[in-house]
C-alpha cells in the first residue's frame, strides 16, 4: 500500500475514537457452535440454482433449516468462501451463501454487472430457496447489492447489515482500485503485484493461511471481463442513494484501518442511514469479517436475533 493510504488508515482510526461513538460495547469473543469449515472441502459443498432469467448461482446452504434465513452476499472478486470464517457463529440460523454472478462457481455472463442486476439475483434465488424474506449481510459490493435489493424490494429484506461499506462512491477513476483494475491484463493470474495487494493475506492482522490460499485461487480466476465491468458499473455511483428506500432496521460495520473505506465513506453511510447500529472494530482492514470472527459475531447475532435498529 503506498504512505498515503497507510496515512489516511490511520487518520480513520483517530476520527472514529473523536466522532463516532459504537452502539455496542466491545463485544467479547463468541465460540462458534459449529467446527470450522473446511476450505480444501468447500467447493463440494456448492449446489447450483438455476435462475428464470437464464443465469446460474452456486450457493452453499448451512445452519439450521428451519431457522430464520439469512442470505450473506460477499464482496467484489470474493466468492461464497469468504463467510466460511463467519458462518459457523450463525449456526441457529438457514444460512444461504452465494456466489453472486461472475464470481465462484456461478455464471459469469458477458453482461451485466450493476448493483441492480446483481440484486436482483438475489430476489429471483431467495424465490428458488422458497424465502419470502431474509435478514440480508452483505460485505463491500455485497452490501452495495443488499442495499438495492432492500430499496426495490422491501417486503423481501427482514433486516439489513452493512459490513465494510460505503455511502459514497466506492470506485473513483483515478484511484488505486481503478487504475488497477482497469489495467490488468489477461491472465488475470498474471497481475501478481496487485493481486497480492488486494489479497485477504494483506490484511493488517493475520488471517487464516489455509483460507487464504484457496481464495487467492478463486479472486484470480475471476474473468477480466467481470473485474472491469463491476467497476464499470460502480465507478463514481454513490452506493449509498438507495437510502430513502430502505425500510429494514440498518446494521453498520466498519473497521478502523480499512485502507479502502476510511472515515470519510464511514461518515457517510451514517449520515445516510441516521437510526442504523453502528460499530467500528478498531485496527482491523478491509476484509474483517475473517480477520476476527469471533469479535464480529457477537455483534452481528444481537442484531439479527434483535433488529431493533431502524434507520
Amino acid at each position: 500500500m503506498s504512505r498515503v493510504i497507510i496515512a489516511t488508515a490511520l487518520l480513520f482510526c483517530v476520527l472514529l475514537t473523536l466522532s463516532v461513538p459504537p452502539a455496542f460495547a466491545t463485544p467479547a469473543p463468541a465460540a462458534a457452535v459449529e467446527g470450522p469449515v473446511d476450505q480444501a472441502g468447500w467447493t463440494s459443498r456448492k449446489r447450483v440454482a438455476a435462475l428464470p432469467n437464464g443465469v446460474r448461482l452456486a450457493y452453499v446452504e448451512l445452519g439450521n433449516p428451519a431457522g430464520r434465513p439469512v442470505l450473506l452476499l460477499h464482496g467484489f472478486t470474493d466468492s461464497s468462501r469468504v463467510w466460511t470464517i463467519l458462518a459457523p457463529y450463525l449456526s441457529d440460523h438457514r444460512v444461504l451463501i452465494l456466489d453472486q454472478r461472475g464470481h465462484g462457481g456461478s455464471d459469469a455472463p458477458a453482461c451485466c454487472y450493476g448493483t441492480s442486476d446483481f440484486a436482483e439475483d438475489a430476489r429471483l434465488f431467495l424465490d428458488a430457496m422458497h424465502v419470502e424474506r431474509a435478514a440480508v449481510v452483505g460485505h463491500s459490493l455485497g452490501s452495495f447489492v443488499g442495499q438495492a435489493l432492500a430499496a426495490r424490494h422491501p417486503e423481501r429484506v427482514e433486516r439489513l447489515a452493512l459490513l465494510g461499506s460505503t455511502g459514497l462512491p466506492p470506485v473513483r477513476r483515478g484511484d488505486w482500485l481503478w487504475t488497477n483494475v482497469m489495467g490488468m491484463t489477461a491472465p488475470v493470474a498474471e497481475n501478481r503485484r496487485f493481486l497480492g495487494e488486494f489479497s485477504t493475506g494483506a490484511s493488517p492482522t493475520p488471517v487464516d493461511p489455509d483460507f487464504v490460499r484457496h481464495a487467492d485461487r478463486e479472486m484470480a480466476a475471476v474473468p477480466l471481463h467481470v473485474w472491469r465491468a463491476v467497476a464499470r458499473e460502480l465507478v463514481d455511483l454513490p452506493a449509498g442513494r438507495h437510502a430513502p428506500d430502505v425500510a429494514a432496521p440498518v446494521l453498520i460495520l466498519s473497521a478502523g484501518a480499512d485502507p479502502i473505506f476510511t472515515a470519510e465513506h464511514h461518515a457517510a453511510l451514517l449520515a445516510a442511514y441516521p437510526r442504523a447500529t453502528a460499530h467500528v472494530f478498531p485496527g482491523l482492514g478491509h476484509n474483517f469479517p475473517v480477520e476476527r470472527p469471533a469479535e464480529v459475531a457477537p455483534v452481528l447475532v444481537r442484531f439479527l436475533a434483535d433488529g431493533r435498529s431502524g434507520r
